[in-house]
């Protein structure tokens, strides 16, 4: 993760309204979201938070979900580099703060001497197989102990399935990265993140043509790549399947509960 805006500018199509419908809607959806809210309203009721900051949070549609269950006067802080996300963020009920995610810090989100809560839905994949390390570090050096981060993060159970989806990033020519879950689990808990919690989350459903949308793939790289995961992965249920126009993946995620150790 950097700063070159590179994911940020290739994506710029479905950002904005666009975010809300894509993937079926699976970024703007109650049902899907429900799990990760709930565990963030357990996380700040256990050690409820002054402020709360949702990194990657494009346009704010999870803190507004959140926002009715909180306590009042708890600030709500919305921070993404898609100034197309940010316009659509709620200015009257959310801060919105335009930074990366390995640069913000507790002075950034305006903390003070207040406690932090971190969440993050979706975001750790984007720094990386390289960055994942260096971005948990930077995160866990933003609270003080006893401080939550809360995150909903692509990692599957299997290698196997993690070295697919990793080949499909790839051949798409982006620098996301999933790893397996023990993997996350471990590199939280070098980070000085202790794991209190982790639980599956609805899998996000990819068709060939949203990603073909998303990441600007002509038809002939979309066969391409069917070709190849086909061949080298076959059929796998619920992970990769090729069909006669394309092929569907499935990014399968888990809700971590963390909280800085002492």
């Amino acid at each position: 993760m950097n700063d070159d805006r590179d994911p940020i500018d290739r994506e710029t199509g479905i950002q904005g309204p666009r975010w809300h419908t894509v993937h079926d809607g699976y970024f703007a959806s109650r049902d899907v979201a429900r799990p990760f809210i709930e565990a963030v309203r357990r996380a700040a009721i256990e050690g409820p938070p002054d402020t709360i900051a949702d990194l990657g949070g494009g346009t704010g549609f999870v803190l507004r979900e959140l926002s009715a269950g909180l306590a009042p006067g708890v600030r709500l802080v919305n921070v993404d580099l898609s100034a197309k996300q940010l316009a659509e963020a709620d200015a009257a009920r959310l801060r919105r703060l335009r930074l990366a995610a390995d640069r913000v810090t507790r002075r950034d989100l305006g903390v003070g001497d207040g406690r932090l809560l971190i969440i993050m839905r979706s975001l750790l994949h984007y720094a990386g197989s390289e960055g994942l390390r260096p971005l948990l570090a930077h995160l866990a050096r933003q609270l003080v102990p006893g401080e939550a981060l809360v995150h909903q993060s692509a990692c599957f159970a299997r290698e196997e399935d993690a070295r697919c989806l990793n080949l499909l990033y790839q051949r798409m020519r982006t620098e996301k990265w999933y790893p397996t879950v023990r993997q996350l689990q471990a590199e939280l808990q070098a980070a000085g993140l202790a794991v209190r919690e982790v639980a599956p989350a609805p899998p996000l459903v990819l068709t060939s043509a949203d990603l073909a949308e998303r990441y600007g793939l002509a038809p002939r790289e979309v066969e391409a790549i069917r070709e190849e995961l086909a061949n080298r992965f076959g059929t796998a249920a619920g992970v990769f399947e090729p069909g006669a126009d394309g092929f569907t993946a499935w990014l399968h995620y888990h809700i971590f509960v963390c909280r800085r150790a002492a």
